[in-house]
């Protein structure tokens, strides 16, 4: 793999994590459980890490990293507004919403570690693709609570 493929799926992630950033960001907002802003808030934020992280590889390789997400992202944001005020802030409904967006991660970053990808870039790609395995397991774990508390 070249050094400007690197810097190519590097950005790539880049975009995928600037999304999960700002929609795990706009979920907190729109999330009327508290529990769930913090949770959110704090995904969102290691999201933000995530990009720096993968901003500063792309430098080392000598390239100009991404900046923003993407316009699919950008529209799901819009659909979890919509989806949260139809169901009332309702923590199951953006809890599903989250989930789809880390699904989409999920697949990115997989199409990346069965590149040829290596070196540091690989040890750090590896590293927030298991912290993006396990947010899918805690949001489906959350998932799972909030239908138990639903009164039958």
């Amino acid at each position: 793999m070249t050094v400007e493929d690197t810097i190519s799926h590097l950005n790539s992630l880049i975009e995928t994590c600037r999304n999960g950033e700002l929609g795990y960001a706009e979920a907190a907002r729109l999330v009327d459980d508290t529990r769930l802003q913090t949770i959110l808030q704090g995904y969102s934020k290691e999201r933000a890490g995530f990009v720096r992280a993968l901003q500063a590889g792309v430098k080392k390789l000598g390239g100009t990293p991404a900046e923003s997400g993407t316009i699919g992202a950008a529209l799901h944001r819009g659909w979890l507004e919509v989806k949260a005020k139809a169901t009332l802030g309702s923590g199951s409904a953006i809890l599903s919403a989250c989930e789809t967006g880390e699904d989409s991660a999920w697949t990115h970053y997989k199409h990346v570690i069965d590149s040829d990808i290596s070196g540091e870039s690989r040890a750090m790609v590896d590293k927030q693709w298991e912290k993006v395995k396990e947010a899918i397991a805690h949001l489906q774990h959350l998932q799972g609570e909030l239908s138990e508390e639903k009164p039958d």
